[in-house]
């Protein structure tokens, strides 16, 4: 009802639309990592894919107006091993003044990361379909009264519907940001934070147990709002949310700055990845992503933007002298599907889901004890860069280097009385590149033509892979007054 009432909410409407079919494959059997990695849940990694998309995005068109809105929908239709047909985005949004409130399954990135080239956020990437909620937010930074622009802040809250089919069935997601920016006539910096929790659903039971129902009341969101211990007195808490806090969390404190210079800005930022309470006061002050890169003002050159990015997840709150990796980054003791949304990790792609090479990470999907995460003890260098050199082609290039170590107790040894595996014994190196083309072929009709070549090559596979992309898009504005 409210999607026929939109249109007699403004005066000007537009529609845009589009269609696009690609096709993934070559002959190395598994996708190279670049090709299906950060696309949204849309890619499988086992073998080839050819996608169909329909999507559009109807919306007001009048910018002065107070009450601005949208409506979004993608339809994908793949033929791979599994074949399916689903909907990465279909939500409704409404816009008043600075404040947005949207509905539905959207991407919703989060984090300060770069959003053309990062190799992701560790929170919220692209590379699972997005979770559907409910969201309230800031419609990016807004002033605040009477700085005169010279601060702004950013804030959002939302609370989604994890799906069915996993450990802990039809659990709940809260997220919360806030973000503080200052604007100088030459630089900027802003700083802030992000939580996100897995929490209630339903738990398949324990031995003769029967499946029961994990506190999700109001009272429970209470806790997980301010991140503190379970105050429930629900007999089915279980014993970590008593002494810890409720649920699975996800979250990090953040920073960014840039200077801006005649044609170009340099930024740079720092994401201090947290999953635990011991963590917020920094027992691991070098885990996390750090970023920096140039923007230049012109995009029609060769290069019109630059990034390097470091990843580091190696301590993950171990006390000096004890086995690193102790936290088990995107695993959770109770919420054993981890940090994952239809079988996609939702934060950094980098941290594996499912068996990879020589960690068979979680091979009995039906043992209780089962974590999915295979390899979350990583450090990584990754570069993106990309530009215009012609009116009608436009490129990307990818590549990065990572140092993967399985996860903890992978260093465990076989018998009690031996001693622990080193790092450096368990570690496997990995170069993986992505080249991009993007040529509009014909401008005025909105059609163009997309090619990538991706390569894997190292340790942490099974084997190299060396595939390609080829893709044909079309797409179409049609304006309403």
């Amino acid at each position: 009802m409210l999607i026929l009432l939109l249109p007699l909410l403004s005066k000007g409407q537009k529609l845009e639309y589009g269609t696009d079919a690609k096709f993934y494959g070559g002959t190395s059997g598994h996708l190279p990592f670049w090709l299906y990695a950060n696309k949204g849940g849309r890619i499988e990694d086992d073998g080839t894919n050819f996608i169909y998309r329909l999507h559009g995005l109807y919306s007001s068109t009048d910018d002065s107006a107070p009450l601005q809105w949208r409506v979004g929908v993608d339809l994908n239709v793949r033929l791979s091993r599994h074949n399916t047909v689903f909907f990465d985005q279909l939500y409704g949004e409404l816009r008043y003044y600075g404040l947005t409130a949207s509905l539905g399954r959207f991407y919703d990135p989060l984090g300060v990361n770069d959003r053309d080239l990062s190799m992701g956020s560790m929170m919220v990437s692209r590379n699972a379909t997005p979770v559907p909620k409910i969201r309230i937010g800031t419609d990016d930074f807004v002033s605040i009264p009477g700085t005169q622009n010279l601060f702004q802040f950013k804030a959002m809250l939302s609370h989604g519907w994890f799906e069915e089919d996993r450990y802990i069935a039809s659990p709940y997601l809260h997220q919360k940001a806030l973000y503080l920016k200052y604007n100088g006539p030459q630089f900027f910096v802003l700083a802030g934070a992000a939580h996100n929790v897995t929490w209630g659903g339903q738990h398949p039971g324990i031995g003769e147990q029967e499946p029961f129902e994990l506190p999700s009341s109001f009272r429970d969101y209470i806790d997980v709002f301010f991140g503190r211990a379970s105050s429930s007195d629900n007999e089915n808490v279980p014993v970590n949310e008593l002494t810890n806090a409720v649920g699975s969390s996800v979250a990090a404190y953040e920073v960014k700055a840039g200077v801006h210079f005649e044609h170009f800005t340099i930024k740079g930022y720092r994401q201090f990845y947290l999953d635990d309470k011991v963590a917020l006061a920094f027992r691991s002050p070098w885990d996390g992503l750090w970023g920096t890169g140039i923007e230049f003002e012109e995009t029609d050159q060769w290069v019109n933007k630059i990034l390097w990015e470091h990843l580091n997840t190696k301590r993950q709150n171990a006390w000096e002298g004890t086995t690193l990796g102790r936290s088990d980054y995107y695993n959770n003791g109770v919420y054993r599907s981890g940090w994952t949304y239809e079988g996609n990790v939702i934060g950094t792609p980098l941290l594996i889901n499912g068996p990879v090479g020589p960690f068979d990470g979680c091979p009995d999907r039906e043992n209780a004890s089962c974590y999915p995460i295979s390899n979350n003890i990583i450090v990584a260098q990754h570069f993106g860069i990309q530009g215009r050199p012609l009116e009608q082609l436009f490129y990307k290039i990818l590549f990065t280097y990572s140092r993967n170590y399985g996860k903890n107790i992978d260093q465990k040894p076989e018998n009690a009385n031996g001693d622990y595996i080193p790092l450096d014994e368990l570690r496997r190196d990995q170069y993986s590149s992505l080249v991009q083309l993007h040529y509009l072929v014909a401008p005025q009709y909105g059609l163009s033509l997309q090619g990538s070549i991706a390569f894997d090559v190292g340790q942490l596979y099974d084997k190299n892979r060396l595939d390609f992309r080829l893709g044909l898009q079309w797409k179409g504005v049609t304006d309403f007054l």
